[in-house]
C-alpha cells in the first residue's frame, strides 16, 4: 500500500493535533514534517500528544536555500503540503509548495485578495485544493439541500446554530444559498444563531427534514488527510482550484 507523506503547516494547531492522531490510525498516511512558530526540537509532546517521527522546522528559520526547508523536504520525502496556519506565513508556504513542486491543500482562512490571486496563479504550476468546505458530511448535506429545494414548492428556511463567537451567517449557508439560486432561481431564508458551548465547537444545520451536525476537529482532520491522498494523483488545473465537488467521485467510496 502506497503511503502519502505530508508536510503539515500549522501542525501544533487544533486541526493539526487531530491530524497527528488520525494519521497514526491510517496505514497509508504519514505526517512526515511539521511547520511551527516554535522551536520543536526539544519538545517530546504537546498537551499530551506525542509527535514521534515528525521532522520540524520554523517558519522564519531557513525557509529556503541550500540548507533551508526545500532541502529538508527532500530528506523527509514529502508528497503533499497541507496548510492550516496563518495569513502572515501563507506566502512562504505557497512558495515552498511551488519550489518543491508539491500539491497544496490550502485551509488557512482570511486570505487577502492578493494572496488569493497568488494562489490562483500558482495553480498554473501545481495542483491546489481550496474549497468552501472541507468536511464530507457537510458536502453531502449541501447536495441534499439543493435536491430538496428543487423538489419542494414554496420557500425553505435554513436554520443554523453554532458555538458562541462564531461569525454569522456561516460560509456554509452562503454556499447553500448560492447553489440553490443556481439550481432553482429562488433564494432560501437563513436563520442563524450562536447559542452552543465552545467546548466541542459544534456546528448544526437544519432544512426541512435534513440535518447535519459537526463537532470538534477530528472529522475535519480525517477528511483533510483523505483529500491529501487524492491530491497527490491530480494534475495541474491551469489556474483553477480543486474543491470537494471535483474530488467527490474519488472520495465518496471511502466517505459513505
Amino acid at each position: 500500500m502506497e503511503t502519502t507523506r505530508i508536510l503539515w503547516s500549522g501542525l501544533t494547531g487544533r486541526t493539526g493535533f487531530e491530524a497527528v492522531k488520525a494519521a497514526q490510525d491510517m496505514a497509508d498516511a504519514d505526517i512526515a514534517m511539521g511547520l511551527s512558530r516554535r522551536d520543536m526540537s526539544d519538545i517530546i509532546d504537546i498537551n499530551g500528544e506525542k509527535f514521534e517521527g515528525v521532522n520540524w522546522a520554523k517558519y522564519e528559520t531557513g525557509m529556503f536555500g541550500l540548507y533551508g526547508l526545500v532541502e529538508l523536504t527532500k530528506q523527509a520525502e514529502i508528497d503533499v503540503i497541507v496548510d492550516f496556519s496563518h495569513t502572515d506565513v501563507f506566502d512562504k508556504v505557497l512558495e515552498l509548495a511551488i519550489r518543491t513542486n508539491k500539491p497544496l491543500i490550502s485551509g488557512t482562512s482570511g486570505l487577502s485578495n492578493r494572496q488569493m490571486a497568488s494562489l490562483y496563479d500558482a495553480a498554473n504550476r501545481i495542483p491546489i485544493f481550496r474549497g468552501d468546505n472541507f468536511r464530507f458530511k457537510v458536502k453531502k448535506f449541501i447536495d441534499e439541500a439543493v435536491k430538496l429545494a428543487m423538489t419542494t414548492p414554496g420557500n425553505l428556511t435554513l436554520y443554523e446554530n453554532f458555538y458562541k463567537g462564531k461569525s454569522l451567517p456561516s460560509e456554509t449557508s452562503k454556499v447553500i444559498q448560492r447553489r440553490i439560486i443556481e439550481a432553482t432561481g429562488e433564494n432560501i431564508r437563513v436563520s442563524s444563531s450562536a447559542t452552543l458551548g465552545r467546548m466541542n465547537l459544534v456546528c448544526d444545520w437544519r432544512i426541512g427534514d435534513l440535518h447535519c451536525r459537526t463537532a470538534g476537529f477530528d472529522e475535519l482532520a480525517h477528511d483533510v488527510l483523505e483529500i491529501a491522498k487524492v491530491m497527490t494523483k491530480k494534475p495541474v488545473k491551469e489556474g483553477e482550484l480543486y474543491d470537494l465537488d471535483e474530488l467527490w467521485d474519488d472520495l465518496v467510496s471511502w466517505a459513505f
